[in-house]
């Protein structure tokens, strides 16, 4: 399956500025385990659950501007490469949210899980025949 068919719904954005709380309440909100963080031109970010739960392990102030988290560094695959391409790029690089980009441009991010998923559901329909 292709990655751009994981795609759910259109990337969430807040900008460098908002607080780690706020972040948190906007993923609680969307029902989603990561936000694209931006500045007023450009993504430069991804902050996820994990990173959260790292803030508040490390005893981080949740009022810190949510570029405090982030990981700036976006790992990011074409929309239309493979499904298990990007399960491959997601454990060499030990991540579990994947930016999609389609030309450049972002539309996008996947799960681990919805990534995991599509695979194995391939699997199973091979091995049924």
């Amino acid at each position: 399956m292709k990655v751009i068919q994981l795609i759910t719904r259109n990337p969430v954005m807040i900008k460098h500025s908002e607080t780690i709380k706020e972040a948190a309440k906007v993923m609680k909100k969307e029902k989603i385990s990561s936000v694209l963080i931006h500045d007023d031109n450009n993504i430069v970010g991804i902050v996820t659950e994990r990173d959260i739960t790292r803030a508040i392990a490390d005893n981080i102030d949740l009022n810190l501007p949510v570029s405090k988290i982030m990981s700036s560094n976006l790992i990011c695959i074409e929309s239309e490469k493979e499904d298990i391409d990007a399960l491959v790029l997601m454990l060499k690089n030990n991540i579990r949210h994947l930016v999609v980009k389609n030309k450049g441009n972002i539309i996008g991010v996947v799960s681990i899980r919805d990534v995991s998923d599509s695979v194995l559901l391939s699997l199973a329909e091979v091995m049924s025949y």
